[in-house]
This record gives structure tokens, C-alpha cells and sequence, in this order.
């Protein structure tokens, strides 16, 4: 667990001195952040369908319900929270609330906790995140005018309709597409975390740990679990289904928060702060809710 945690650091650290060198600029930064969001996160997801059935529905089904219904409370707890911020910090913070970084440090997570039998509960409580990634993405970030055909069309949005198709059917790709694919996919995280940390590298400012930022991970790390476990105790949840679904939702917040404001103009120093600081204490955080379930 921490491997993978200090793994995401280490690529983050990659970012922040391909910055400080000048390897990176704002004009290279910008062209990752594009390969991200068209070629690479869209591999992603549709890799992670392959091999996936339609067994176990109703397991799935459930996580796919408590998956929503933590999207939920997330964006309440953002709208009592966070009255007094800006706009722009209001942009960033939605989105964080409400997509943690369950697909790149969730996965292995509950993998190593729980066994590879796990991930397809993993799987079906990602779907509604995956979806959200985007169409929250747009609408959080552009304003949500004018987006609907943008969004139908989203490379990421195509791979998800791609992704079900092939989870529904059975389809198993030949053996060169599953390895492009594969290839392309799996460089999604390492890039995405070196954007981040390019970002991190370009801030003036030497001050990660704000007070918005820490109030922001405490929320977003303990808060959210801990209310998202007395839920699922009150009624009675299955174990497993409870252990995965409090660990997902107590990952820090998700690396597209940074890669999408960089993309659309927000404040992607808030961003890349709040992915940075929540990831750091995640390794603190994630052991303290193992500990307890």
C-alpha cells in the first residue's frame, strides 16, 4: 500500500523537477495534458472493461448504487462546506468532492487488501465515477453551456460506450489491439501525476499546505469514509461491499481535477495542490480506515 502510494509521489517529483530543469514548459504541459484526456484516459477505461462479465449483478449492481449515492453526499457536504470560497476555488473543490482518485490508487489498493476476486466490485463502483469524470468534468469546469455534444462525444465518453459493449457482449480484442491498448492505457497515471507535478514546479508560491488545502483532505479523507461507513453499517451491508467501498471513497482526490483545470483554465495551482497534499496524507489516512473497518 504504500509502494503504490510513494509510487504516485515519486511521479509527481518526476513532474516537479522536469519543471524547476525546463524540460517542461507551459506550451509541452499543455500538449501532455491534451494526450491525457484523448488518447490515454480513454484507453484506460475501455482496458478496464475487458475481461469484465455481467455475473454477479446484483453485487455490482449494489456498488454501483452506493458508488451514486457517495457522488451524493459528496456534492451536499460541498454545498454546506465550502460557502465562503471563490468561484474559481468553488470549480476545483466540486470537482475534488466529488471524484477521488479511486481508478489509479483504488484499484491496486483493494487488490492487495482484498484479492484479485475483489476488482470486479471495484469495477462496477467505478462505472458512475468514470461517467462523472466527464460530464461533471465539462459541466464543473466550461459552465456546462453549449456542452452537451461535446460531452456525448468526449473520447472518454466514446470508450465508455465502447466499454459496455464489450462487458455485455463477451468480446475479447485481438491480442495486438489488447496490447496497444494496453500500452496506451496504462500511461495514463504516469503522466497524468508528472502533470501534476509540473504544475506544482511552475507555482511561485512555496506554501502547499494552505488552510483551504488541509481543511479540503480532512474532508475529503476522513469525513466522507467515515460518514459513508455508518451509512453502510446502519444498514447492514455485506462486509466486503462496506471495506471496498469506504476505502474508494477515502482516496485523495482524483488527478483529473488538476488535468482538467489545467485544461480548461481554472485554478490548476489549487488543484495541483489539493491533489498533492491529499495524496501525501492518504498514507496516514488509508491505514487509519483499515485499521478501523
Amino acid at each position: 500500500m504504500f509502494d503504490t502510494q510513494l509510487f504516485l509521489l515519486g511521479l509527481i517529483a518526476v513532474g516537479f523537477l522536469a519543471a524547476k530543469t525546463r524540460m517542461v514548459d507551459e506550451h509541452s504541459r499543455s500538449s501532455l495534458t491534451d494526450l491525457v484526456l484523448n488518447i490515454f484516459l480513454p484507453c484506460n477505461i475501455l482496458l478496464s472493461f475487458f475481461g469484465s462479465d455481467s455475473s454477479g449483478l446484483q453485487s455490482m449492481g449494489i456498488m454501483a448504487v452506493i458508488s451514486v449515492g457517495t457522488i451524493a453526499v459528496s456534492y451536499i457536504l460541498y454545498r454546506v462546506l465550502y460557502l465562503k470560497t471563490g468561484p474559481e476555488q468553488k470549480k476545483i473543490l466540486l470537482y475534488a468532492m466529488l471524484i477521488p482518485n479511486a481508478n489509479f490508487l483504488g484499484s491496486p489498493l483493494i487488490e492487495n487488501i482484498y484479492g484479485i476476486a475483489s476488482l470486479s466490485y471495484v469495477a462496477a463502483y467505478l462505472m458512475p465515477l468514470r461517467v462523472a469524470i466527464l460530464t461533471v468534468g465539462l459541466v464543473v469546469f466550461t459552465g456546462g453551456k453549449g456542452n452537451l455534444k461535446l460531452i456525448i462525444f468526449h473520447p472518454c465518453m466514446i470508450a465508455t460506450y465502447l466499454g459496455v459493449a464489450v462487458m455485455l457482449s463477451g468480446f475479447y480484442p485481438p491480442v495486438l489491439v489488447y496490447r496497444l491498448i494496453s500500452a496506451l492505457g496504462s500511461a495514463t497515471t504516469a503522466v497524468s501525476m508528472i502533470v501534476v507535478g509540473c504544475i506544482l514546479g511552475q507555482i511561485k508560491s512555496k506554501k502547499f499546505f494552505t488552510p483551504l488545502v488541509v481543511y479540503f483532505s480532512a474532508i475529503r479523507l476522513l469525513f466522507i469514509p467515515f460518514l459513508i461507513m455508518g451509512i453502510l453499517f446502519l444498514f447492514r451491508t455485506e462486509p466486503l461491499i462496506t471495506g471496498i467501498s469506504v476505502i474508494l471513497c477515502g482516496t485523495p482526490a482524483g488527478v483529473t481535477t488538476t488535468i482538467l483545470a489545467d485544461k480548461y483554465g481554472a485554478d490548476k495551482n489549487l488543484a495541483s495542490k489539493i491533489v498533492f497534499a491529499s495524496t501525501l496524507l492518504s498514507m496516514l489516512t488509508i491505514p487509519l480506515l483499515m485499521w478501523i473497518l
